[in-house]
């Protein structure tokens, strides 16, 4: 009896394993930079992590809200309308999931090369956890500082953050099936994780002091 309940185990533990959806994403030119390593200015560096996030098939990131993807040339200088915080809140929602594999043996994440290049599983296809064969999803890329060990420390710390566009992928039925056509980066759109900014309070403080001279100003007139 404990013969055949073993066995059992094994088959169920066999047929989840096999029926996760597999992806592959295929080496490209350089489509993430770096910047934040060097203030005002964005290149390539092996300083950056990427992580692979996916949904269901049309799902738009609610980060997509603040900037549809992060621009080719970074610049932490640079004043935008949101922070770094707010991007990591709506990257890390629970809308979007960070893909895991059994088969890289944990989540899909990975630096990139010194010439910006993103490769996971080394360049061949790997299953994701809870995808179902056949089945489209979205996909999106999101890179932080490789100071960093993953997306949640990313955030805690504050780190440099960016995002590349959705793109939507049927995954394929096991490692060898060739009838998907594998993403290059290059279809995620080029992207980089950089240092939002927002003017500081003292800035803002000073700009509404300088409103209410005006103000009072007329007034006097």
């Amino acid at each position: 009896m404990k013969k055949l309940i073993t066995i059992g185990v094994l088959a169920i533990a066999a047929t989840t394993a096999f029926s996760q959806g597999y992806f592959k994403l295929s080496s490209g030119k350089s489509q993430t930079f770096d910047g934040f390593t060097t203030p005002g200015a964005a290149g390539v560096s092996a300083n950056v992590d990427v992580a692979l996030f996916w949904a269901a098939a049309n799902t738009t990131p609610t980060v997509d809200s603040l900037l549809a993807s992060t621009p080719t040339a970074g610049n932490s200088s640079t004043v935008e309308s949101y922070t770094v915080a707010q991007a990591w809140t709506a990257i890390l929602n629970g809308q979007f999931a960070e893909a895991t594999s059994t088969s890289i043996g944990g989540p899909v994440q990975g630096p990139t090369s010194t010439t910006g290049v993103v490769k996971f599983a080394g360049g061949s296809s790997f299953d994701i956890v809870g995808a179902s064969i056949s089945t489209a999803y979205t996909f999106y890329l999101v890179s932080w500082s490789a100071a960093f060990a993953n997306p949640t420390a990313a955030q805690a710390g504050g780190s440099a953050v960016g995002w590349s566009a959705p793109f939507q992928y049927t995954v394929g039925t096991g490692p060898t099936d060739n009838s998907v056509t594998s993403p290059t980066i290059g279809q995620f759109g080029t992207f980089a994780p950089f240092v939002a900014s927002v003017p500081e309070p003292g800035t803002m403080a000073l700009a509404g002091l300088g409103g209410l001279s005006l103000l009072a100003f007329r007034r006097k007139k």
